[in-house]
């Protein structure tokens, strides 16, 4: 490390004092080095009061932290609903933030907090609380990024910047984690304290100075170090030797803090509560920003570090995931051999010294597997070894809250909830019920409490069967069937939605309303008020006016559709539901129907992959317009259906579906029909192989024309057996497809028909059973042939 920084001089190294009124110590978030030399400094420094980078406003609940009865991994959530609205750009619906800062048995600071309350004395967080640290960050920095699951700490100033890239470059390694390991992980434990400090203080120091000041303050560094050093200051003044525990980035900042002051704190809409955490949730390859890879690996380092000297805990480590790898594979059907692990093992040592490191660490064991474990072409996502090897170096790992942790009213409330619907919380197994939600209150009352879980995307319950009002489906059941499971993912889901709500009601009606002004199509919002029924929340009767706007600025002819349809399955189903009309779905489905009779006319240039949405639209719209509530619409869109069939080009399937739909409505347009069918397959080459999409689509919406109509079946058997034999075969796939919508008797009563117009009877529809015997015998010869292929290949028939 030190040829790398060649040029340092030693004045600039921050300053490391076990005499210090104040020792700041560095850490990077989650590292065992870090932790290791952390419970050796608070040893010897011997500390009055323990001062740790976090957001104070969970002070309360350290006592939880840092129980005996309190296993990692482990987190504290905090939430806040800006009810003031002081963030700008806010809409109507107060924004939500919500952020996660996690703890794993390595991380320093868990360390630093159980080593307070283990000797007795204060340990606290420092930093601004988490909803200051949001005013006090630009839009789309730090943590007001639009991140999935943002996360308190960072490590993103430590691991990208040019300083660092331009560090591994020299150093001939592959990024900022091989370079982590190698200087800090497996050489940091050898070190002594005092070296390991100042050597991850300089480090953090130049990454700082690459660091423009105003990135730092637009992501409110400055403003949270000014704060975190005004308390250690205040603590200073207290106790004797107070100890610092920090990201090393910050290190520097909190010796030369600016003046920066905090915004006032908001009077309401802060939350903060202690969680269930998991090993998988805090790998840095799944996406967490703090998080060191492999943190099972990390965690037996951690252990090991306590149990051996260092070098050999490392090796050991890496030695027993060998093992449980190479274990996993052979019972999984691998033929993966003892001299293979040898192998790995024997090449794992060597590349650690070819790399100038005291011991193997978590990059040598994955060059090793990739090189002795793997049989062939291998990639990282696709290669078994190294898929089991993730799997184990990850970990599976959840956490415990020791009793009396405080809970989220919104787990209270779905906890309450599921004693009263007598639904098992515990138990891996997963538990079925079935529901009569047409005749049963209670059942009824069941099924929204499975999908208002559902919307919040609890991964509780999940519908197996049942009428499916969503996608208008499976009308014919009048029972739901659901299956649901408690897990550790239900309690996460649910806290992190706890700034929506005290109840999971709430919660889904706050979720609905954000989702419905986020929305984009009105597709997207027809769907949103089917899910609002669904779950039974009144407050969708307050969305009809965005539902309009939704309506009105949509150009999509398949939206506007798609909405038609939800609103109309809603208007039918509300009855069955013993649901009251709380949404003016009449006046919502006539505004859309409009909306969609003045596009109408335009689609006759559809594509074949748009075309058939289309023709489900027509469909749909005609049988609207059969009830007696919207007849006065039939009119109207027939006369748009009119337009659009004399419209040139058209695409053939439309025209079809068209055309039939405007003779179910008036059979006084059979001639038009007729005249069609000829000159699609009178008409020109190109026109001909238009004839067969014609049916199609015509079939799909008139299907009597051919059983009833026998004049019209000669029509259409006249005109085919016209065509040269190329052309037909050309075109028999899709009239195959075309005929797919009658019945399996109604295409027997065409054959029968087609059969006697040429002069055959029925029985040449029919064919002879095979009998058993010649069935044996064309067994017997199948048998023959293999086994005379056998012999070919055999005799090396592969090469002749």
């Amino acid at each position: 490390m030190d040829t790398l920084l060649r040029g340092t001089e030693q004045a600039a190294v921050t300053p490391f004092s076990w005499e210090a009124p104040v020792l700041y110590y560095p850490v990077r978030h989650h590292s065992p080095a870090c932790a290791w030399h952390l419970e050796r400094a608070i040893e010897r420094y011997a500390p009055d009061c323990i001062l740790v980078e976090g957001p104070e406003n969970a002070n309360d609940l350290l006592p939880v932290l840092t129980s005996p009865d309190t296993k990692a991994p482990i987190a504290l959530y905090y939430a806040w609903r800006d009810e003031e609205q002081r963030l700008p750009g806010a809409g109507e619906e107060p924004a939500s933030f919500r952020c996660y800062y996690p703890f794993l048995d390595p991380s320093p600071e868990l360390v630093a907090l159980r080593a307070a309350a283990a000797r007795g004395i204060p340990g606290r967080f420092i930093d601004l609380p988490y909803a200051q640290i949001l005013l006090a960050t630009q839009a789309d920095r730090g943590l007001r990024a639009e991140e999935e699951k943002p996360n308190y700490a960072s490590d993103s100033y430590l691991a990208a910047n040019q300083f660092q890239k331009n560090l591994c470059e020299k150093a001939g390694l592959r990024d900022f984690e091989e370079f982590w390991e190698k200087y800090f992980e497996t050489a940091g434990p050898i070190l002594s304290t005092e070296a390991f400090v100042r050597q991850l203080n300089l480090y953090c120091r130049l990454a700082r100075q690459s660091t423009p000041e105003a990135e730092l303050r637009a992501d409110g560094c400055l403003v949270r170090e000014a704060h975190m050093a005004r308390r250690i200051r205040e603590a200073a003044a207290e106790y004797s030797r107070v100890l610092v525990v920090t990201g090393g980035f910050h290190v520097e900042g909190l010796l030369h803090p600016t003046d920066e002051t905090p915004p006032p704190p908001p009077q309401k809409g802060q939350a903060v509560y202690p969680m269930r955490h998991s090993l998988p949730a805090a790998d840095a390859l799944a996406g967490y920003a703090s998080g060191m890879p492999a943190p099972g690996f990390c965690t037996d380092i951690w252990a090991a570090l306590h149990t051996a000297e260092p070098r050999q805990a490392w090796e050991q480590t890496v030695l027993d995931y060998l093992v449980r790898t190479g274990r996993r594979l052979r019972r999984e059907g691998d033929t993966l051999s003892a001299y293979d692990e040898t192998c790995a093992w024997q090449q794992a040592r060597m590349l650690a010294q070819l790399r100038d490191k005291p011991a193997p660490g978590l990059y040598e064991l994955r060059d090793a597997v990739l090189s002795s474990f793997v049989k062939g072409e291998a990639d990282l996502s696709g290669s078994e070894p190294l898929r089991l090897l993730r799997e184990l170096t990850t970990g599976k790992t959840v956490g415990w809250l020791c009793e009396g942790a405080p809970v989220p009213p919104l787990v209270q409330d779905f906890q309450a909830q599921c004693r009263a619907f007598r639904l098992k919380q515990q138990g891996a197994a997963r538990q079925t019920v079935a529901l009569s939600v047409f005749s049963s209150p209670r059942h009824r009352e069941i099924s929204r409490f499975f999908y208002r879980t559902d919307f919040l995307g609890c991964e509780f319950a999940r519908r197996e069967k049942g009428p499916d009002l969503r996608r208008r489906k499976d009308r014919n059941l009048i029972r739901e069937t659901w299956e649901y499971r408690w897990s550790i993912g239900v309690e996460t889901a649910l806290i992190e939605h706890a700034v929506s709500g005290a109840t999971v009601q709430e919660a889904c009606a706050s979720e609905l309303r954000r989702r419905m002004a986020e929305a984009g199509r009105a597709s997207e919002g027809a769907d949103l008020l089917v899910q609002g029924f669904l779950m039974g929340l009144p407050e969708i009767s307050t969305l009809t006016g965005r539902m309009e706007e939704l309506l009105l600025a949509d150009g999509d002819f398949v939206s506007l559709c798609e909405a038609c349809a939800s609103l109309n399955a809603l208007q039918e189903w509300q009855s069955l539901y013993n649901e009251p009309n709380i949404l003016e779905y009449p006046a919502l489905l006539g505004r859309c129907f409009a909306r969609i009779l003045q596009m109408l006319p335009a689609m006759n240039t559809v594509d074949d992959h748009t075309a058939p949405g289309v023709q489900r639209a027509c469909m749909l719209l005609y049988q609207i317009t059969g009830r007696e509530s919207f007849s006065g619409q039939r009119p109207p869109l027939l006369n748009a259906f009119e337009r659009l069939v004399r419209q040139d080009p058209i695409h053939p399937a439309l025209h079809g579906a068209v055309l039939g739909l405007l003779y179910g409505a008036d059979p006084g347009w059979k001639p038009a029909v007729d005249r069609a069918v000829r000159g699609y397959l009178q008409g020109t080459r190109g026109r001909m192989l238009q004839s067969a999409a014609f049916l199609q689509g015509l079939f799909s919406t008139a299907r009597d024309l051919l059983l009833t109509d026998e004049e019209f079946q000669r029509q259409i058997d006249g005109l085919i057996c016209e065509l040269p034999s190329e052309d037909f075969a050309s075109l028999l796939p899709e009239l195959r497809l075309a005929f797919s919508y009658f019945v399996p008797l109604e295409t027997d009563r065409i054959a029968r028909r087609a059969a006697a117009m040429h002069g055959a009877g029925s029985a040449a529809l029919r064919r002879p059973a095979t009998d058993a015997a010649a069935y044996a015998r064309a067994e017997a010869v199948d048998a023959w042939a293999a086994a005379r292929l056998d012999d070919f290949t055999g005799q090396g028939g592969e090469d002749t």
